[in-house]
């Protein structure tokens, strides 16, 4: 049977619960971090050589920012609110608003678009009791978030550049029991949805000739569109066969107007813009969770939190251990050692207990012949020269093994 990630996390050491601290609020260990790090750095790399421009926003504002955006008329029950002197405050729920501020801070030339701003953003929901589950759902996380702004002619491309990165980004996490669920507005809903007929009809017809036209398979779901636009959720089921949204990609028809964006067009006139809001690796706390629970702990190479372990066979070899140890870190890769006075195959099953790729066994002829034993989770893979196998590894870890 297998299990959930929060067991797993347990077991691993990668994040722990407290009720003193509160529900849906999960400290990371320092494992945990090392995953969420490699997350974050993988992402921000990638976006930034598609052309995304990373920006830094106040993780609050006031309640008259929310006001404008509407969040606060269709979210508010969800949003921690609060009093400063005589401000009303609250921690964001989205980053949207903050970057349209930006974007208004000066004029605008169509020579700009498509202008793509993203942030790794901390984002805060006041999920009920109820809803919140391990890192799966939390009150507070960390998102992929950005928002890019485009003259109408150049919607369908940036909307298939968003999925292009997306499906890199599947691709790289190895996952593969996915599908696209196209979220259209429920008309009778007005309490959770902008009230304006033409635009959303239009906007879901924009949307669904896009992805007709890339042929991509999708299902339809009536209800679960953004309060603001229709949208593309990329959808996994957890080990319990709840089905959570992963990643999402949503053309926003009503913002632009609601915060006056504008740019001045080639012929001289002021036009607004089309915006595109996505996530490309979605909530990376959510991430790491579906991660776990699909390969089980087992992580990839490069997410996985120690990459080596170190193992000398006895406490004599462990000063050469150390200059093994060394080299891997020198090297910039995450390596450990067990310099225990454990027996050989207690170490060898403790690190397989923490799902380690690679155990490197060292004894009197690893340092004679300056190499390691290598066990990888598959197999002996026999011995190998230290720089050789620091190669392997590192190609490993680059092709996102």
């Amino acid at each position: 049977m297998k299990k959930d990630h929060i067991k797993l996390g347990k077991e691993l050491d990668l994040f722990v619960q407290s009720d003193i601290v509160g529900r849906g609020l999960p400290l990371l260990t320092p494992k945990g971090a090392t995953i969420k790090r490699a997350l974050r750095n993988f992402i921000e790399e990638e976006e930034i050589k598609r052309g995304y421009q990373y920006t830094e926003t106040p993780v609050m504002a006031k309640t008259e920012l929310y006001k404008i955006s509407g969040h606060l008329d269709h979210f508010r029950e969800s949003m921690f609110i609060f009093n400063v002197g005589n401000e009303e405050m609250a921690l964001r729920p989205m980053t949207c608003p903050h970057h349209f501020i930006i974007y208004k801070s000066r004029p605008r030339s169509y020579k700009e678009l498509p202008l793509r701003y993203a942030e790794l953003a901390e984002l805060f929901r006041n999920e009920q009791t109820g809803e919140m589950h391990g890192l799966i759902r939390v009150r507070q996380f960390t998102l992929a978030d950005a928002h890019i702004f485009c003259a109408p002619k150049q919607l369908g491309e940036e909307f298939k550049n968003v999925l292009d990165l997306i499906q890199y980004v599947m691709k790289c996490l190895g996952f593969k029991n996915h599908w696209y669920r196209f979220s259209k507005w429920n008309p009778k809903d007005k309490k959770k949805y902008i009230d304006n007929k033409k635009a959303w009809e239009e906007s879901q017809k924009t949307m669904k000739a896009i992805l007709d036209e890339m042929k991509l398979e999708y299902k339809e779901a009536e209800g679960e569109a953004a309060f603001y636009g229709p949208k593309l959720d990329i959808q996994m089921k957890n080990v319990f066969g709840k089905e959570d949204t992963i990643f999402t990609i949503q053309i926003d028809f009503a913002l632009p107007e609601r915060f006056d964006l504008i740019y001045e067009g080639q012929d001289g006139k002021k036009h607004r813009p089309m915006i595109i809001h996505r996530s490309s690796i979605g909530a990376l706390e959510r991430t790491m969770a579906m991660l776990l629970e699909y390969y089980q702990g087992s992580l990839p190479i490069w997410l996985s939190p120690v990459q080596a372990l170190v193992t000398p066979i006895s406490e004599k070899f462990n000063d050469y251990g150390q200059k093994v140890l060394a080299e891997f870190k020198q090297a910039a890769l995450r390596a450990e050692i067990d310099s225990s006075n454990e027996t050989l195959s207690k170490k060898i099953l403790n690190s397989q207990k923490q799902k380690i790729p690679y155990i490197l066994i060292v004894g009197e002829k690893e340092r004679e012949n300056n190499s390691v034993a290598v066990r990888s989770r598959k197999r002996d893979e026999g011995q190998m020269n230290i720089k050789d196998f620091i190669k392997h590894i590192k190609k490993e870890v680059e092709e996102k093994k």
